[in-house]
């Protein structure tokens, strides 16, 4: 099964420059874990609410922070065509809770999620077993 269908395509984005705080805020509000940072439309990094956890943790003046503070770089994109188990792989063998979807065009098509893992995980479960009965 591959991803694309299970993918979040609803994503919040920010850019570097946009205030820590407000993007903080911005997850709260959509009761989501993670926003996707752009710079020209591309994604070059993602910010989730473990960061935010980090820079409280430090004592960190959350106000005075930009995303560029705290983003994670390095960013590894994946295609929607990849396989669910082998994205399961990925964010395993990574810790990674969540995996940036682009395009064939490197351009964001969503992001896919330990929940949208679980929901696929289900869905395969399930048809497997609608297929032995």
């Amino acid at each position: 099964m591959e991803i694309g269908p299970l993918i979040t395509r609803a994503v919040l984005t920010v850019e570097e420059g946009d205030s820590f705080h407000d993007a903080a805020i911005w997850m709260i509000e959509r009761g989501i874990g993670s926003a996707v940072v752009l710079k020209d439309g591309k994604p070059t990094g993602i910010i989730t609410d473990r960061d935010a956890l980090r820079v409280i943790a430090r004592g960190s003046d959350i106000g005075a922070m930009t995303v560029r503070d705290c983003v994670t770089r390095g960013l590894k994109t994946v295609s929607p065509s990849l396989d669910l188990h082998e994205a399961a792989k990925v964010m395993r063998d990574k810790g990674f809770r969540h995996l940036v979807v682009v395009d064939e065009n490197d351009q964001l098509a969503g992001v896919f999620s330990m929940r949208d893992l679980v929901v696929g995980l289900l869905q395969e479960r399930t048809e497997v077993a609608a297929a032995q009965a």
